[in-house]
């Protein structure tokens, strides 16, 4: 299972690099991210901070106590770049 989430993930982000994407589009695997390893959770942080949506943040802010200090970090830059003021464009930087 571990495998067909980072296959998913992974296109997700590859997505990101050709398309903005809505929130919710890219939330279907919010449900999942409690059973992801730190690894992939990590990882699903960053690509529903890459929407630069403000109604990720609730998906994301309980994860900036999670136990792994890489999810930690990735849901404090994801939530920073969320409310940072938008450049022109969509620049993604985590």
């Amino acid at each position: 299972m571990t495998e067909v989430r980072e296959t998913a993930l992974n296109s997700i982000s590859e997505a990101f690099d050709r398309h903005g994407l809505p929130l919710d589009l890219v939330e279907p695997p919010a449900p999942a991210m409690p059973q992801m390893t730190p690894q992939l959770l990590a990882h699903a942080v960053c690509i529903l901070g890459a929407t630069q949506d403000p109604q990720a943040r609730p998906l994301i802010e309980p994860l900036l106590r999670h136990h792994a200090p890489d999810v930690r970090e990735e849901a404090r830059r994801t939530a920073a770049e969320i409310t940072a003021p938008k450049p022109e464009g969509r620049v993604h930087k985590s």
